[in-house]
């Protein structure tokens, strides 16, 4: 029997999770007024559901281009295992590098994530490439941000806390709409969408902004008062600049969670050849109807990748629905085991020059030679 098949939800604690997904920055007055319980019981039900494993933590997640950075995802094919562990020990010297984790089925190997300055893509394109002559990536896949990002984000209110299962979220909308959706006001939203990005407000950020963001990052729920002894500034500084963060840079509060306590399995990646019709589809559908899914959609220069967790019972409706539309629909499943996530790093970003490293040097050079002491190429 499965871990989370042994835990149990009461009502108030299933009413307390749904607004904490909802609203992950909350105060436990205004949380306690909204499920209808004091102060003191909604902080021992949400100790509970923390001790049971339900919520792991909170944290922040950024606007890339608010710090003048890109946000890419890659593909990397591999041919065999040794490959796949050369490359994911080569990767990690990468200085930009946010997540990696391995991925099967369709292509076989590395999904990368990196955070790099703004046009330095180039220099990960060379760094790759390299790997690529010395045949220990095969195929190299590239997507990037739509406008601030196409994100979803998990919602509670399809799930039934009794069997978990997201008994309540129908398909039906999505299949019934995707030909129905009129191409002209899509296109143009699309391109709304791609015009929105966040704001570079790089020459307004101070040394503490970029450690205060680093601590919310990685963690909201320590108290400012913590948070201004650790950095050792004042407390008034430390709301000052917070709130800065909030108003620039961050995008959202998020809560962190073990996705097996709400019966989520399936991490996977769909990858599509389309034209911009089918796209502006896709991408019209996700900002206009719920999708009660962690997902991230991303453009290629020749269609999309699209990262999703998803419940076993929804994976294949989710898949006959792509396939319908898709016929070369190619399917990954990320391995949960193997990921790997660098935490926000402010030395990257030199003070001297209120810019970040982004020369060849430092990017591609620096990279292999620390990959060439370590043996792991030539």
């Amino acid at each position: 029997m499965s871990s989370f098949a042994t835990k149990s939800l009461s009502m108030e604690e299933y009413t307390i999770l749904k607004s904490i997904f909802q609203e992950p920055k909350f105060s436990y007055s205004k949380l306690a007024k909204e499920v209808n319980l004091s102060p003191p019981t909604v902080k021992k039900r949400l100790n509970s559901l923390m001790n049971k494993g339900f919520i792991k933590g909170f944290h922040a997640e950024y606007y890339p281009e608010a710090l003048g950075l890109e946000s890419h995802i890659f593909l990397l094919r591999v041919e065999s295992r040794d490959k796949l562990q050369v490359l994911e020990r080569v990767l990690q010297f990468q200085p930009y590098l946010v997540q990696q984790s391995r991925c099967y089925g369709a292509i076989n190997g590395i999904m990368l994530k990196v955070h790099i300055p703004s046009n330095s893509v180039n220099n990960i394109f060379t760094f790759l490439e390299y790997l690529k002559i010395h045949d220990i990536i095969k195929e190299i896949v590239h997507s990037y941000y739509i406008g601030n990002g196409i994100k979803t984000r998990l919602n509670l209110e399809c799930w039934n806390p009794k069997n978990n299962e997201f008994t309540n979220f129908n398909w039906d909308l999505w299949e019934k709409n995707i030909d129905s959706v009129d191409y002209v006001p899509a296109f143009f939203s699309l391109q709304k969408i791609i015009r929105e990005k966040a704001k570079n407000i790089l020459p307004r950020m101070h040394y503490e902004d970029f450690m205060i963001l680093k601590e919310l990052l990685e963690d909201t729920s320590k108290k400012n008062a913590d948070i201004a002894k650790e950095l050792d500034i004042p407390e008034y500084t430390l709301s000052r600049r917070i709130k800065f963060l909030q108003e620039n840079v961050i995008r959202n509060y998020l809560v962190k969670f073990d996705p097996q306590f709400y019966g989520l399995q399936d991490d996977l990646i769909f990858k599509v050849i389309c034209g911009t019709r089918a796209l502006t589809k896709i991408v019209y559908l996700l900002q206009n109807l719920s999708l009660p899914f962690d997902s991230d959609f991303r453009q290629t220069d020749d269609g999309f990748l699209w990262k999703i967790l998803l419940p076993p019972s929804e994976k294949m409706r989710l898949i006959n629905l792509l396939w319908s539309m898709f016929p070369a629909l190619q399917i990954m499943v990320i391995d949960p085991q193997s990921y790997i996530n660098k935490s926000f790093d402010p030395s990257n970003f030199s003070f001297r020059t209120l810019s970040w490293k982004d020369s060849y040097e430092f990017m591609v050079e620096e990279v292999l030679d620390k990959a060439r002491k370590e043996l792991l190429i030539v």
